[in-house]
């Protein structure tokens, strides 16, 4: 059985304005105290020594350091784990994209998840390599924590069946635990 712990990363200036793909802003001082609070609770959660998986969006990998010096792991970071590419999208707030993309705004609005972004990533694209991360996770005996962003953590959430998960995602610095 392996514990999963899908943690999403801290706070960043755009966190909760704007939509931060492959936009890479660093956590705010709240955030990288949110880090610390985040790795102190999941030192209390999981052996020492789990191992931390990570994206490799500096955001994520500030999280994960923090996570890593509480219970004495190094990261190792995965490319497939990065934020969705959202194209023109990146960096716009609800506003503008409710203005330019009125149709992708409504999907958004009503829960859709497999998302084609302009000129970013098709949702088979992220599908993929999401969820070759995950199986490859899903096959290791042992706990495992991934510090990850918002898309992915809701492509997992749907994906292993959690009722009304769909449309929610952990705070910035929250998590979400599996037993598989």
């Amino acid at each position: 059985m392996t514990r999963l712990v899908l943690v999403r990363h801290a706070a960043t200036a755009w966190t909760g304005t704007r939509y931060c793909g492959t936009s890479d802003p660093p956590l705010t001082a709240a955030g990288a105290r949110g880090a610390v609070e985040t790795a102190e609770s999941l030192a209390r959660l999981v052996p020492p020594g789990t191992p931390i998986v990570t994206s490799p969006l500096r955001r994520a990998v500030a999280t994960a350091r923090a996570i890593g010096d509480a219970i004495g792991s190094q990261p190792r970071t995965d490319e497939r784990w990065r934020e969705i590419d959202f194209g023109d999208v990146d960096g716009l707030t609800w506003a503008e994209l409710e203005t330019s993309w009125p149709d992708l705004a409504a999907c958004l609005a009503s829960g859709g998840v497999d998302l084609d972004w302009p000129s970013g990533e098709t949702a088979a694209d992220v599908r993929r390599r999401v969820d070759g991360a995950l199986d490859e996770l899903l096959e290791t005996p042992q706990p495992v924590i991934v510090v990850t962003h918002g898309g992915p953590i809701r492509l997992v959430l749907v994906r292993l069946g959690e009722p009304g998960f769909d449309a929610v995602v952990p705070a910035p610095g929250g998590w979400v635990t599996f037993e598989t």
